[in-house]
């Protein structure tokens, strides 16, 4: 069952606050600084929303249809499998790419890392642990449990996304 028409996207902007404003303190700070996008002197702000809101849905529907094309090719129906995975190609190696290049998402190798440290952060201290409280609160302790888990993961990424800006840092 899908949430009411807006509820994710109403969602969307409290979900990310904490990670835009750890983002954007880090950027300030990083090369990321001086990108015309980001600075906002390339793209209307609500081009980058539409950009970024976009590029969500591109990345969510290409992992969905890798899971409908391995479900299908586990159920014996070779044809619907490479459907599916066909336009998940394109929704990740067309759109997305195309969205991501507009954008200016990858911005080097500090700056990238500095935006994955930031998200893993965020993931790992804020947005898993408060779904996990509020799964847990509704009694779905398995999906809570879960989230417990993956928070743990994204800490692990924060980590290995950290010792790599050091080395990075160290090589230069």
């Amino acid at each position: 069952m899908l949430p009411p028409k807006g509820t994710v996207r109403n969602m969307e902007p409290d979900l990310m606050k904490p990670l835009r404003t750890l983002l954007l303190g880090t950027i300030a700070a990083s090369p990321l600084a001086g990108c015309p996008v980001l600075a906002g002197n390339a793209l209307d702000p609500q081009t980058v929303e539409n950009l970024q809101t976009a590029m969500h849905g591109e990345a969510f529907a290409n992992l969905k249809y890798l899971a409908y094309s391995e479900f299908a090719r586990r159920n014996d129906n070779p044809e619907l499998a490479a459907l599916f995975a066909e336009n998940a190609n394109v929704e990740a190696n067309e759109h997305f790419d195309r969205e991501a290049d507009a954008l200016g998402l990858v911005a080097g190798n500090e700056a990238d890392l500095l935006d994955a440290m930031a998200g893993e952060h965020y993931e790992n201290t804020v947005m898993y642990v408060r779904f996990a409280d509020e799964a847990a609160a509704a009694g779905d302790m398995k999906v809570a449990d879960m989230f417990r888990q993956i928070a743990a993961d994204e800490g692990d990424h924060y980590a290995s996304y950290k010792a790599a800006l050091d080395k990075l840092k160290a090589a230069e």
